[in-house]
Parts: structure tokens; sequence; C-alpha cells
């Protein structure tokens, strides 16, 4: 490589730093504000474990999803065509459908209206929410539009104040909130670890981290190229991606932690209905009636963000996949739909989307596991095909169980799986298809 045109490891457009903190905003959305606060208090005398199972499958998973997409040239569908090309296109289309225009984008938008926006602005219902669709999107769609600038508006600016409101928060939590010692709920009394390792499960952050790392290889390449740098290598691209997903991971978990013990300071016997009305009294608490206009702003930052990058990761895939239609086209497609889903309601889409998202997260985990040992089985195709196959049918049944209201045939067997008890019967199966898959394929080139 030429020295004059030679990446500056310090710059924007390759900092782990700043690309961090974009793909910290993209992940922490209002669902992942409100589950650890719950966590905590529910947790009480078992907070410790609890949390860590939480951590284990809110951050680990997703950030290894970041590195399986970093280390297959930096696309979902690189990743899908080891199992098979079809499968590629298929998985990859489900996947930003259900975090993107079916669930994601409107559930993000609609919940930092009646979190925030709704309760600091004094307007009517009806021109309210309109105010706040049409303001909210158009930030939404103008952000995303740059996708080569995403580093410098959300890393350097917004995900920079969302952190600082947060630390806030936190702080005056750690400096005036007493830590109850209380016993635990029933969900965390026998097995606190598994609880909170179920509880991560269902943020269904593993699925937007494959989606993520489309975003964040175009963001350091579109970052690049706009600062004039030659393109990384390819080895330079896995590296820094690595480097931005543990930045990303680390400051998660210090928020995770921090909302987590805001959870336990707040504990009361009653309970709370949800983790926002948890957070808005202890804001309230802490900070006075600022503390109601703090938390609308950590409300709708996370959601904005995310929903930035949820527009950009489905715009870039379907440009990707049809390119005929321009980059920008998408942008406003689906930003479009998401302003139009968001005055839906929730229940409707969670109605679609839940059983889909529930079909995806065991194929999606063991594509991951599969990629991150791919140069051990890169020879072995069959391992990809059964260990997948495996975990897809498995999925498939937990669909079914989710759309149907009495136990499937078949249900008796599948609880005598090891873990089922989780609702991770699929792992051990899947792990001893994936073995056979390899297997094969070594007894082949052995004849």
């Amino acid at each position: 490589m030429d020295k004059d045109h030679a990446v500056n490891p310090s710059s924007s457009a390759s900092n782990p730093l700043f690309l961090g903190f974009m793909l910290l905003s993209f992940f922490f959305g209002a669902g992942n504000l409100i589950f650890p606060p719950m966590l905590g208090m529910n947790a009480g005398l078992n907070f410790t474990p609890a949390v860590i199972g939480f951590i284990v499958t809110a951050i680990a998973l997703p950030m290894l999803s970041l590195i399986a997409i970093a280390k297959s040239s930096g696309e979902l569908l690189g990743l899908g065509r080891r199992v098979h090309p079809v499968f590629a296109y298929v998985f990859a289309i489900l996947i930003y459908l259900s975090i993107g225009a079916m669930y994601g984008i409107p559930r993000a938008a609609n919940v930092g209206y009646e979190m925030g926006f709704r309760h600091f602005i004094n307007l009517p219902e009806g021109i309210s929410l309109i105010t706040y669709v049409v303001v909210f999107f158009s930030v939404c769609y103008l952000c995303a539009l740059k996708s080569g600038r995403l580093v410098d508006i959300i890393g350097k600016v917004l995900t920079p104040v969302l952190l600082g409101v947060i630390a806030l928060l936190c702080g005056l939590a750690f400096m005036h909130l007493t830590p109850s010692v209380h016993a635990p709920s029933e969900q965390f009394n026998s097995n606190p670890l598994s609880a909170g390792i179920i509880e991560g499960y269902f943020t269904l952050d593993a699925l937007a981290g494959l989606a993520f790392g489309t975003v964040l290889a175009n963001a350091i390449m579109g970052s690049t190229k706009a600062a004039g740098q030659a393109p990384l290598a390819p080895q330079q691209l896995v590296k820094v991606m690595i480097q931005s997903s543990l930045v990303a991971g680390l400051f998660l978990g210090l928020i995770y932690f921090g909302l987590a013990w805001i959870g336990r300071g707040m504990y009361r016997p009653e309970g709370y209905e949800n983790g926002a009305v948890l957070l808005s009294s202890a804001a309230t608490q802490l900070m006075g009636n600022a503390g109601n206009v703090a938390f609308g702003m950590i409300v709708i930052l996370a959601c904005l963000t995310t929903c930035i990058g949820l527009i950009n990761a489905c715009s870039s895939f379907a440009n990707q996949v049809y390119p005929k239609i321009g980059y920008g086209v998408y942008v406003l497609i689906f930003t479009v739909l998401g302003a139009l889903f968001s005055n839906l309601g929730l229940d409707s889409i969670l109605a679609i989307a839940v059983p889909i998202m529930v079909f995806l997260y065991p194929i999606s985990i063991a594509l991951v596991l599969l990629s991150l040992i791919h140069p051990m089985i890169a020879k072995h195709p069959l391992t990809y095909v059964f260990g997948v196959g495996t975990a897809t049918l498995f999925a498939f049944n937990d669909m079914l169980s989710n759309l149907v209201s009495s136990p499937l045939p078949w249900h008796s067997l599948i609880e005598k799986l090891p873990m089922a008890e989780l609702g991770l019967g699929w792992i051990v199966p899947t792990i001893l298809m994936a073995l056979l898959g390899f297997v094969i394929k070594r007894s082949d080139q052995a004849i």
C-alpha cells in the first residue's frame, strides 16, 4: 500500500472508539433500557448471578454475531451461503423483516413516544403523535441517508449525549439509593444465572447483531472513503470490527449493571408495572421534575439511534439484493413504512413478529457459533447443513408451539432433552448433528 494513502488508525474512519459508540447506540433501544432495572429488582439477593447471566446473552451473543459477520466479508449473505445459497437469502430477508419494518422500527418509535415525548410535550393526543412521528422519522431519514457519516453523526454526537444522561442518572443512584436486601422473586430464586440468561436471550439482540455487522462494515468503508483514505484490507476490516464490538460490549455491560443496580435500589414490595415506570420513578426521585425530562431524553435518544441503525441496515441490504433501486430510495421507503406502522399499535405487530423471531433465534445462534470455528470446518460443509438444519427443525417446532394453544404431539419427547426446561432443548441435538456432518466429510476423505 502506498504510504501517502495508508489508513491512519487514529482517524475517526477506523477509530474503534467512535465505531463502538455507534454500535452501542444501535443496540441500546428502549427494550434494553427497561429490562435490566426489573431484573435487578426481582433478583434481590441473587443480583450478581442474574446480571452475569443477562450479560452473557444480551452482550456476548450479539458481539459474537458481529464477529461472525466480520469474518464473513462483512455481510449476512456470505454467512448464510455456508449453508446453502437459497437459505442465505431466505434467512437474511426474514432477519431484516423481523428487526426492521415488521417489528423493530415501529416498536422503537412507538416506545419513544409513549415513554418520552408525550410526558413532557403538552399537545392534544392526535396532534402530539403526528408531530412526534414527523419529527422523529425526519431525523431518522436525514441521518440514515448520510450512511457514510454515521460514525460522525451517531458515534461522535448522539451516543455521547445518551451515555452522559445515563451516567448522570446512574451516578446519582449510586450516591443516593441504598441497595435493598430482599428475597428474590420466584423466577430468580432457584437458578438466578439461568433466569438471567433467559432474560438476555429474549432481548433478541443476537438477531440485530447480524444486521448491524453489515452496517458497521459499510460505515467503516464509507468513512474511510469520505476521509480520502485507501480502503482497509480485509484483515484490517476484521480487526477494526472486532475492536469496535468489544468497545460496544464493554459500555453495554456498564450500562446494564448500572440500570440493574437502580432497580435493586428502587425496590418496593408491590413492584412496578414495568421497567419504564421504575426508571421514571427513579429519575423523578433523584432529579425532581427535571428527572422526567432526563428520562424522556434517554428513551427518545435510545429509540432514535436504534431506528437510524435499523433503517440503514434494511436499506443497505435491500440495495444489495436489488441494486436497480438506489440506497436513498430504500431509506425513504423504510422510513415511511416505519412511520405508518408506528400508528398501528404494538399488539398486532407483536402477534406477527414474535413467532418469526422465536423461529430465527436458534438458527442464528447455531450459524454464528459454527462460523466462529469456520477455519476448522471450512472443508466439511455438511457440518453447517446438519447443524443449522437441526436448529431449524427445532426452531420451527418452537414457532408452532407459539402459534397453537394445545401441546404438540411430540412435546413430551422434546421435554426430555437436556436444557429443555430452559427453552434450550435444541442445543445438544444441534451439536451432535453438526459433529455427525463433520465426521461424514472426514469419512469421505478417508475413502
